[in-house]
């Protein structure tokens, strides 16, 4: 039921991003514009990044300056994307025109933490259109080189556009994301990964002490987005399920990148 779900939304925002495309990427002022929404900046703490309310038979978009200090920044963009897929998706406009807030959890359908997932999943395909997506990455080198050159021409975050890059299996691949203090944060990979190494469900990450800060340090001189660490890797050094040697031992490439002060990812190719 999920899958149906996701084609659904998938193909509601990319319906409306083959409307709004400005040289070759989405132009969210276009869809507000045309929508009558306003967005409105202001301070309003740590309570929440942006916010789609109805008020007097209108629609505005509160976004979070104390959050998101850069309006144009590519977590600005996202959250924009994100508030109007509370918009466009039916169910979610709907509770807004009934007075009900998108944070009912009345059912499970209505829960907080669904909603947020559909309109997650509707900004992805909004600012990344599938086809579009695809045959743009298919210009670049496999790995973090087309994310990162993903990210800089879609204008959306390395994070988000590994997600996106990962969700569409471009290649073979895992990409780790790790936290602050250098713990793992979650994992996520390919249907085409899975399928060469067994890995289902959630993996168990492996990581020997203290080797993602060192790389973090030797990576901290270097500007974010024009660098990052390369090394040939083995599976089984990543996957704690996974033996040395075995047959789902697959040798590949580990490419680390550091995402300023929030931590850092690491993206495993394979063939």
């Amino acid at each position: 039921m999920w899958d149906d779900r996701r084609r659904e939304i998938a193909f509601l925002a990319e319906g409306i991003a083959e409307e709004n495309i400005t040289n070759g990427i989405v132009s969210l002022n276009k869809i507000l514009k045309k929508k009558d929404i306003e967005v409105i900046y202001g301070n309003y703490g740590k309570y929440f990044e942006g916010d789609l309310v109805h008020e007097d038979g209108n629609f505005w978009i509160y976004i979070n300056q104390d959050i998101l200090t850069e309006k144009k920044s590519p977590r600005t963009r996202f959250t924009l994307a994100h508030e109007l897929g509370h918009y466009f998706i039916d169910e979610h406009r709907n509770l807004l025109l009934q007075g009900i807030s998108l944070s009912f959890r009345g059912n499970s359908f209505h829960s907080e933490k669904h909603t947020e997932k559909e309109a997650n999943l509707f900004s992805s395909n909004l600012l990344m259109p599938f086809s579009r997506f695809k045959r743009k990455a298919s210009r670049f080198e496999p790995g973090i080189s087309s994310i990162i050159g993903l990210s800089k021409f879609y204008k959306t975050s390395i994070e988000a556009t590994a997600i996106r890059y990962i969700d569409l299996d471009i290649c073979p691949s895992i990409f780790i994301r790790w936290r602050e203090d250098f713990t793992s944060h979650y994992a996520s990979y390919s249907r085409s990964f899975s399928g060469l190494s067994g890995v289902k469900g959630r993996p168990v990450i492996r990581v020997v002490d203290n080797y993602i800060s060192e790389i973090f340090d030797s990576l901290e001189s270097v500007e974010i987005n024009e660098e990052f660490y390369e090394v040939a890797t083995n599976l089984s050094r990543w996957i704690a399920t996974i033996k040395p040697e075995s047959r789902y031992d697959l040798t590949g490439l580990e490419q680390t990148i550091r995402l300023g002060n929030y931590g850092g990812m690491t993206l495993l190719l394979f063939q």
